[in-house]
């Protein structure tokens, strides 16, 4: 049908979404690693990379994590699969280390002794791979879109060649093996 589709809908919001709020968290880890660019305390970073990637990660990214228990449940591996691990692992870690940093060793920190975080690899993984999902989405509507319009081309009637050798247009759908077709 030429409804649109819920699927395509639901993901186009959930990847502005997260598009919206993957390219501060990107700048604000990015730019003050490779530009020196301090936007905020170093003390504010995580508690301000966690608030930009929840919505990210538990709202946008949620069907990925439904995909991934299936595809775990089913034994059917696939990419939603490492999606969910990896997001997930991220995402929680970093959860973690934001929250509880006192919990990690001396060897997981940093020369300013804080504990890394992987927000932005979660937040810009379930953005990126949104983009890709929508992308799909959207070619798969194209194609259908195609083949039911070669489909409307096809003839509603055929000439059929009697045994007297006239011609005679019928429907297609009385055509029966062994008959005699004019291909014009």
């Amino acid at each position: 049908s030429d409804a649109p589709n819920p699927e395509l809908v639901d993901f186009t919001r959930r990847w502005w979404v997260s598009a919206a709020l993957a390219v501060p968290l990107l700048i604000l880890t990015m730019g003050s690693e490779m530009a020196g660019w301090q936007f905020v305390p170093p003390a504010w970073s995580p508690w301000i990379q966690l608030a930009l990637t929840t919505p990210i990660v538990l709202w946008a990214g949620w069907p990925f994590f439904e995909r991934g228990w299936t595809s775990v449940v089913s034994g059917k591996l696939n990419m939603f699969t490492l999606i969910a691990i990896g997001v997930g692992t991220a995402y929680a870690y970093s959860v973690v280390a934001t929250l509880k940093p006192d919990w990690f060793p001396d060897s997981f920190r940093m020369m300013g002794g804080t504990v890394p975080v992987y927000y932005e690899a979660a937040g810009v993984v379930v953005a990126l791979v949104l983009l890709g999902q929508v992308l799909e989405l959207r070619a798969r509507a194209a194609t259908g879109k195609a083949i039911r319009a070669l489909l409307n081309l096809v003839p509603k009637t055929a000439t059929l060649i009697g045994s007297d050798g006239r011609e005679t247009d019928v429907p297609i759908a009385s055509i029966n093996v062994g008959n005699h077709l004019r291909i014009k």
